[in-house]
């Protein structure tokens, strides 16, 4: 009995502590013990002591010392891999669980389009049909880490790719061009998709390949405009398209939602022959059953309808 005690202990590792753990961290990205204890507020003698304890634990040097200069030895290298995926988890999950605790408030991330043209216009029925819930939309062009809690809910193209993330199609889309009346009426004539390669064509640049999309649907593998120009979101080209300066390809039906839909800016040719693209409804799927969320979700579904 006392033998197998003696095993036990013998086997236990000492792990260090978490504030040495993060002291090294940040030393060994910034490689500099000042600039490490202005990031962690604390004083560049903490972070020295708290390293050399660090490599007394570990009974390895951690950094080659060279005067006030410092760079990791090869098994500080070894170490601050492991130590980096450690405290990032640590952070992951405490943002997790804080965020979870903040149970009125629905964070929802989604494109700025489909904010601008679904939600915005149905927020007001979301507030009174939910009074106990804060709705806090993010309207980003990059994916929120759902798994992490950056969002409770994200709207984006394409479905989920992990078995821990639910995945639901909301709405889907077709590219339709869309022009104003003023440029129609002075631009060169647009009644064929052959017609584009007279005419500028607005691009996004996050979707590249959307008019070579709408090409293809339309039997145009080469599709060509007479110019380019290039804008960071869809609502930027519309609003360069309802100034005349060119044809943008919009998303119906989204499109029919945009202000100034019919007036100031008009459909031409015909919208992409086949869907192109899906907005898609995503949380983590052991989330799906809170209150919030499939409130939420019902909220976004009739929204669409």
């Amino acid at each position: 009995m006392k033998d197998e005690n003696n095993s036990s202990k013998a086997g236990a590792v000492n792990v260090p502590s978490l504030p040495s753990l993060q002291a090294f961290e940040c030393a060994a990205r910034t490689l500099s013990f000042a600039r490490a204890a202005e990031e962690l507020g604390r004083t560049p003698s903490a972070i020295s002591h708290a390293i050399k304890d660090l490599e007394a634990r570990l009974g390895a040097s951690l950094f080659l010392r060279s005067g006030r200069s410092i760079q990791l030895s090869g098994a500080g290298e070894d170490f601050l891999g492991p130590v980096q995926q450690a405290l990032q988890t640590i952070q992951n999950a405490t943002r997790r669980l804080q965020r979870r605790a903040d149970d009125g408030i629905v964070r929802v991330s989604a494109l700025p389009f489909f904010t601008s043209t679904v939600l915005l216009p149905n927020l007001n029925r979301f507030e009174a049909e939910n009074p106990k819930y804060d709705l806090r939309i993010e309207t980003s062009s990059a994916y929120a880490d759902i798994m992490n809690a950056d969002a409770d809910i994200a709207i984006r193209f394409g479905s989920a790719h992990s078995d821990d993330l639910f995945s639901e199609p909301l709405l889907s889309v077709k590219g339709q061009p869309v022009a104003s009346p003023d440029y129609l009426s002075q631009a060169p004539m647009l009644k064929r998709a052959t017609d584009l390669k007279h005419h500028t064509l607005l691009n996004v640049r996050q979707s590249p390949d959307a008019w070579k999309s709408w090409g293809m649907s339309h039997d145009i593998p080469d599709l060509r405009g007479g110019g380019h120009l290039v804008f960071e979101s869809i609502l930027g080209a519309l609003d360069a398209a309802k100034a005349g300066l060119g044809v943008a390809l919009a998303m119906d039906p989204l499109i029919r939602a945009y202000a100034g839909y019919g007036d100031t800016i008009v459909p031409v040719l015909q919208p992409a022959g086949a869907t192109e693209l899906r907005y898609n409804f995503v949380c983590e799927q052991a989330r799906l059953h809170e209150q919030k969320i499939q409130r939420t979700l019902r909220w976004l579904r009739s929204a669409v309808a």
